[in-house]
C-alpha cells in the first residue's frame, strides 16, 4: 500500500510542476531598460488569435520604435514595431500593450507583449503609447 502512495504522491508532484512551468511567463529588463525578454502573442484586427504565446527579445530603439526578434527553428527573423496602445484589461498581474509593425503589414497582424504591471518596462512602455496616440 505504501508503494501505491509513493507513485500517487510522485504523479502528483511531476503534474504540480508541470502546470508551474505552464503557468510561468518569462520576463527580463536589462539595467538601462532598453532590452527585454517578455511574451508576445499575435492577434488580427478583430482580436482574435492567430498563435500561441511566444517568448521575444526586444530593444528599444532611440525613435521609440521597438525591435523585435522571435526565433525560429534555424534563425532569428527581426521586425520594427511601435506601440499602438494599452489594453484596458489587466490579465493575471500583467499589462498588455498593442504593437503595429512599421510599415504595417499588409494583413494588418498586431503583436500583443505582456508586462508585469511591477517592471520597470511598463512606464517607458506607458509613455510610448501616450506618445503613440497623439
Amino acid at each position: 500500500m505504501s508503494s501505491v502512495l509513493w507513485i500517487v504522491g510522485a504523479v502528483a508532484v511531476c503534474a504540480a510542476l508541470l502546470y508551474v512551468a505552464h503557468v510561468m511567463e518569462p520576463h527580463w529588463v536589462a539595467k538601462d531598460g532598453s532590452r527585454f525578454l517578455t511574451t508576445s502573442e499575435v492577434v488580427d484586427r478583430t482580436g482574435r488569435t492567430l498563435g500561441r504565446r511566444r517568448e521575444i527579445r526586444g530593444t528599444i530603439m532611440g525613435d521609440g520604435t521597438i525591435m523585435l526578434g522571435k526565433r525560429s527553428l534555424l534563425r532569428t527573423h527581426s521586425s520594427l514595431f511601435r506601440v499602438r496602445g494599452k489594453s484596458p484589461q489587466v490579465s493575471r498581474g500583467r499589462q498588455q500593450y498593442v504593437l503595429e509593425q512599421v510599415p504595417p503589414g499588409p494583413d494588418g497582424e498586431l503583436m500583443i507583449l505582456r508586462v508585469p504591471r511591477s517592471s520597470r518596462l511598463t512606464a517607458t512602455f506607458d509613455d510610448l503609447a501616450a506618445a503613440g496616440s497623439e
